[in-house]
């Protein structure tokens, strides 16, 4: 928990049935990295906050499970970042719910991942153009895939455009991810 000390408005800590405020805070030893010192509620003082803890078995149990979810939440995040420019592709839906709750930011990753398909697409348009190929010709070895690499280039360029125009505007709700411009219903 990360109480603060307040000189004005002071938070109201009831424990054990009685009414305490925070009068200090330093640093502990490792089992308790921060130690509090609570000092009764003076009768004379009728300035308080609009809200109280209780602290109480509830709120220590509350308090280590939120602990425990944000400690997976931070995992989850270290784990993920190596593939940020790849988690713009993901649709809207997706980035906006679990993506954002571990803490990315949709349109901070659509405009990762639009440079990405910016990149794809001017690779792709090498292989095409100059290689007489494509990446998917050239590395799985197949020429009958040229037709699929002119598709891949042309879906990349156009997803790139669509995406970036949408990044352009300052009102989005919906950040769009790999080709969802194409679906009607998921216009702003």
């Amino acid at each position: 928990m990360d109480w603060t000390i307040r000189e004005f408005c002071k938070v109201p800590i009831f424990f054990q049935g009685q009414k305490y405020y925070l009068r200090s805070k330093c640093k502990g030893d490792k089992n308790h990295p921060v130690v509090y010192e609570l000092s009764p509620w003076p009768t004379e003082l009728h300035e308080a906050a609009p809200f109280g803890i209780i602290y109480d078995e509830a709120y220590t149990t509350e308090r280590d499970l939120n602990e425990a979810k944000n400690r997976h939440y931070r995992c989850s995040y270290l784990a993920l970042l190596p593939f940020y420019p790849f988690l713009g592709l993901f649709w809207s839906g997706f980035k906006d719910r679990p993506l954002s709750v571990l803490g990315f930011e949709p349109g901070s990753i659509t405009k990762a991942s639009i440079a990405l398909t910016f990149n794809l697409f001017i690779a792709e348009g090498i292989f095409v153009g100059w290689l007489a190929g494509g990446m998917m010709t050239y590395f799985l070895g197949h020429p009958r895939l040229r037709p699929l690499d002119w598709v891949l280039m042309l879906l990349l360029g156009a997803d790139t455009i669509m995406r970036f125009g949408q990044s352009l505007k300052l009102d989005v709700t919906r950040h769009w991810g790999f080709c969802e411009w194409l679906l009607p219903q998921t216009r702003p």
